[in-house]
């Protein structure tokens, strides 16, 4: 996919831009708080969804309640001759968006293969922050290679607070024969759909995990190894065959039997794939707990170019690539590798320091002034 054409109008402090773009690497630089992630969330926003946030009357400029208008010209692969045009019109509550003229969801029959892959400052607490971020990480990876991922993720989390307000509603930690029987359907309930969703998960992490270790070797000069592992609460350290989902569901529900009485006293459910994990290990040390910040950073873009690279394989159609103070923390000889392996795809990248775009040859470039954009 390529954008050849953005106009935004009235998007955060983005009053009005038009843009021609280079096929290639696309390059927004200034100081902080000109409009570079805005721009970017609103390339995203057009494509796909923001980033930063789900309500659409923050996409606005602040104090305002104007529409905002976005506009994207953009080729596939497949037909690299035929322009189609995005319209993403944003109003306070409402998000909208149509492609050549059709509602997005029965444009996108025509056209599944729209895809934004961002990295931002925040992706480090992928690595270091809490779980839900690597669970997150997991259902995102696995949304993008199958679409009914994340249909069977919803259906999962609505039985997880079905059983959990049952549990809670429990008085004085006691049950009755009825009450025990309820929660034995709940926890056949929960385990189908629970067997769907780590299924789900664990069929591309190990592509996942082996992309993201080979990026990882190569942006680094020193030798060092990145092992990442998925942490299951309920097949733990045994080895789990993706195909016999009826010893996968055995496994679930006794795991969810074993935990039943503590349960019922805590008043929540302690096991199943919303408690589970990925560990990230440098040279067998826990990234979270001993990583360097440029380590920490030098995951983070590994994750992201591994994606790119499995999207690619996977639909034969080149993500849009986003990179959005990506390069800042990183050594020359990071940076340097990051440039040279984002050739495949479209790339928009942002930063505060023109210096640390010299390695990039072909493409364009604006310089960010108060949410106006100068080419240079």
């Amino acid at each position: 996919m390529i954008i050849k054409k953005l106009k935004v109008k009235n998007f955060r402090n983005i009053k009005t831009a038009d843009f021609l773009f280079s096929d290639k690497t696309n390059i927004i630089s200034g100081n902080n708080a000109q409009g570079k992630t805005n721009l970017m969330e609103a390339l995203a926003c057009a494509v796909e969804k923001s980033f930063r946030t789900n309500k659409a009357a923050e996409l606005l400029p602040e104090n305002e309640k104007s529409r905002c208008e976005i506009e994207a010209g953009f080729f596939t692969d497949n037909y690299p001759d035929k322009e189609n045009i995005i319209n993403c019109s944003v109003s306070y509550n409402k998000i909208t968006r149509k492609i050549n003229g059709l509602p997005y969801k029965d444009a996108l029959k025509l056209y599944p293969q729209l895809k934004t892959i961002v990295f931002i400052p925040e992706d480090l607490y992928t690595v270091k922050g809490n779980p839900d971020k690597r669970r997150e990480l997991c259902d995102e990876t696995a949304d993008m290679m199958n679409k009914v991922h994340h249909d069977r993720t919803m259906v999962y989390l609505r039985a997880l607070k079905q059983k959990n307000t049952f549990l809670s509603g429990l008085k004085d930690n006691s049950i009755s024969e009825a009450q025990r029987l309820q929660l034995t359907v709940w926890n056949e309930e929960l385990a189908k759909a629970g067997v769907n969703v780590m299924c789900g998960r664990l069929k591309y992490f190990n592509t996942l995990s082996k992309y993201t270790c080979e990026y990882y070797k190569e942006l680094n000069k020193y030798g060092e190894t990145l092992e990442m592992e998925y942490i299951s609460s309920i097949a733990e350290k045994r080895e789990v065959n993706l195909n016999d989902n009826d010893l996968i569901l055995n496994i679930y529900l006794e795991k969810l039997q074993s935990h039943l009485e503590k349960e019922i006293i805590l008043g929540h459910t302690l096991v199943g794939v919303h408690r589970d994990d990925i560990e990230f290990r440098i040279n067998g040390r826990k990234a979270k707990d001993y990583g360097s910040q440029g380590q920490i950073r030098s995951i983070a873009v590994a994750i992201r170019l591994a994606q790119a690279k499995m999207f690619g394989e996977k639909w034969g159609e080149e993500p849009i690539v986003i990179l959005d103070d990506v390069l800042s923390e990183l050594d020359e000889y990071r940076r340097e590798f990051i440039l040279k392996h984002i050739v495949k795809s479209q790339v928009f990248i942002t930063g505060c320091n023109e210096n640390d775009f010299g390695g990039i040859g072909e493409g364009g470039r604006w310089k960010a002034i108060n949410g106006e954009f100068e080419k240079i």
